[in-house]
């Protein structure tokens, strides 16, 4: 029974590594991978081979396979970046496949029949030579593999991770690199897999094909979910589920025959009762009480007071200050003019833009109107970057930004929002303003770790969050999800968020669609100060109400074509561009 014990205490550290490698995909990133058990096999198989046939200790063998691991799944993470969820999962189905095929084939790993007579680890010379002393290892690597990913998941770079499972055109929008920060968590992941490979290969001393299957993979789902979504510990419960849960029922008297099947059964059936009555896992916190948490903490109550009673609702937050941006006055001499000359595109036979030249000028709100299906939100996207234009150019003052990306245009100052409010909703408000405050050279995964990090700190990026949501009336509400806020705080969170990110040129989208007469006076009056400072604000606008009030200057656009522009009361008094704009369905 010791042996059992000991042999099954050393398997348990294991499943914790492996849970919180994929905690930190899936529940923090929003990566669905099925490869997992594959790259968990890589380890395995590489530290098995580099310590039998080469004789190395442990330490360079088990790191050399977490290595390979994750150099192997950095074609895994591209996809992740490239496709969609669906596709992702035929992907990482194929690898795992693929992997598997790999170790029944490969003459090094043993084809079918595996690796046996693996010899323990050994460190500097010291061998750890029984169960015990490689259970004790395998808890110290779990403590240190732990301690790190706290760190990582606490960071900008954890931040910006969850910020992409929220709403990744969102976080590129304000200049977030998605692909290289998915290859990254991907990587990452897989390489902390293999080093759970290597410990298994050296508690075991005997790997094969059929233990790193889709099965696997499966497995060490179950953990991630079963513990929670981004619950920290949660794989620590998950892998103690999935682990003990079969084993203590091996000490029931069942009759050998129908062992493993009644095993299979109860075990199904306890983890389908945790989904369907506990579907945020043991550990994890649903939006629902997320939002009371924080109801509770605005109004000082504790845990066990009951519910919170329910807020006022608000037509809009009351706006106290014009928000401070990184650059300060600096902000008039840092804009540009953006311009466009002969900018087109089509979708299928659809001439969506065609041949639209335009220039959007500091210091002044500048307004694209016309009939629904004009073209204008497609212009956005072209001068934001989120499409590349079939024809034409686009600049930032001198600099041709056409090849540039839309994270690469918000780098130099040009921003944009979108029809949709678009927050990440599942994070706190305090969230949302901390990642446009963060600077992108800050979200690597390497920053997290480098001495300047731990030494600054993130002190000014925070204290800049804070006086953004005084500047916009949010600040006692920093504490509560985005998505529980009124419509009229969402979408000035959602300008708030956009300032914090020290752009010098906005294109809104519809700022004030959804608004009340009170909530577009305060959004309108935070315009008004924005270009007083010479910043370049263009918005898109149903409104003639709200063109006359905040426009200086005004551009019609009818079937992709650029009309007309000139100021308000030019464009809005001329009889041809009111009977387009009238005469169709708005």
């Amino acid at each position: 029974m010791g042996y059992y014990l000991i042999s099954l205490m050393g398997l348990l550290p294991i499943f914790v590594i492996l849970g919180i490698s994929f905690n930190l995909l899936l529940g923090y990133g929003g990566l669905l991978s099925v490869s997992h058990g594959g790259f968990f096999g890589v380890g395995a198989y590489a530290t098995a081979i580099l310590i039998k046939d080469f004789q190395l200790e442990f330490l360079p063998a088990v790191g050399a396979g977490a290595a390979l691991a994750g150099v192997m799944s950095l074609i895994v993470g591209y996809a992740a970046g490239r496709l969609s969820d669906e596709f992702l999962f035929i992907v990482t189905i194929a690898t795992q496949v693929a992997l598997v095929e790999l170790f029944n084939n490969l003459e090094f790993t043993g084809r079918s029949a595996g690796i046996s007579g693996i010899p323990r680890p050994t460190i500097m010379g010291y061998r750890f030579d029984d169960n015990l002393k490689v259970a004790i290892l395998a808890w110290v690597f779990c403590a240190v593999i732990a301690l790190v990913c706290w760190r990582v998941v606490r960071s900008p770079y954890g931040r910006l991770l969850k910020a992409l499972r929220e709403d990744v055109p969102a976080a590129r929008s304000l200049g977030k690199r998605a692909l290289w920060t998915k290859v990254t968590v991907f990587a990452f992941s897989s390489a902390i897999a293999g080093i759970a490979g290597g410990l298994y290969a050296t508690h075991t001393l005997y790997i094969s094909p059929a233990e790193f299957t889709v099965d696997r993979s499966v497995e060490i789902l179950s953990i991630t979910i079963i513990g929670g979504l981004a619950a920290y510990w949660g794989p620590f419960v998950g892998a103690a589920v999935v682990l003990a849960l079969p084993e203590a029922l091996t000490f029931a008297d069942i009759p050998d025959s129908i062992a493993g099947p009644i095993n299979g059964i109860v075990y199904t059936t306890i983890v389908l009762l945790l989904l369907i009555y506990r579907p945020q896992g043991i550990f994890g916190r649903g939006a629902v009480e997320e939002a009371e948490r924080a109801a509770r903490r605005k109004a000082g109550r504790k845990e066990g007071d009951g519910p919170a009673p329910p807020e006022e609702p608000a037509s809009a937050p009351s706006l106290i200050a014009v928000p401070q941006r990184e650059g300060g006055g600096a902000v008039a001499e840092r804009a540009k003019v953006l311009r466009c000359e002969g900018i087109g595109i089509s979708f299928g036979g659809l001439k969506a833009v065609d041949d639209v030249t335009l220039s959007i000028r500091p210091g002044r709100i500048t307004a694209l109107v016309g009939p629904n299906g004009a073209g204008k939100t497609t212009v956005f996207n072209l001068l934001s970057g989120a499409l590349k234009a079939d024809t034409g150019r686009t600049f930032y003052g001198d600099q041709d930004i056409s090849a540039l990306s839309i994270e690469r245009r918000a780098h130099l100052g040009v921003v944009r929002s979108f029809q949709e409010v678009r927050l990440f909703e599942n994070m706190t408000v305090l969230e949302n303003i901390h990642v446009a405050t963060t600077d992108f050279r800050k979200e690597t995964l390497l920053a997290q770790f480098s001495p300047m990090s731990f030494r600054a700190g993130e002190g000014a990026e925070e204290e800049r969050a804070e006086r953004m949501l005084h500047g916009i009336g949010l600040h006692d509400k920093r504490h509560a999800l985005a998505g529980d806020l009124s419509y009229a705080e969402q979408k000035m969170l959602m300008m708030g968020r956009l300032l914090a990110t020290g752009a010098s040129c906005y294109l809104l989208d519809e700022p004030m669609s959804g608004l009340d007469q009170g909530a577009r006076a305060q959004l309108s009056e935070l315009l008004r100060r924005m270009v007083a400072d010479g910043t370049s604000i263009c918005i898109v606008e149903h409104s003639m109400q709200v063109v006359r009030e905040v426009a200086s200057w005004v551009m019609f656009l009818d079937r992709g074509r650029l009309l007309t522009e000139g100021t308000p009361e030019e464009v809005m008094n001329d009889p041809t561009l009111t009977a387009l704009y009238f005469g169709q369905t708005v």
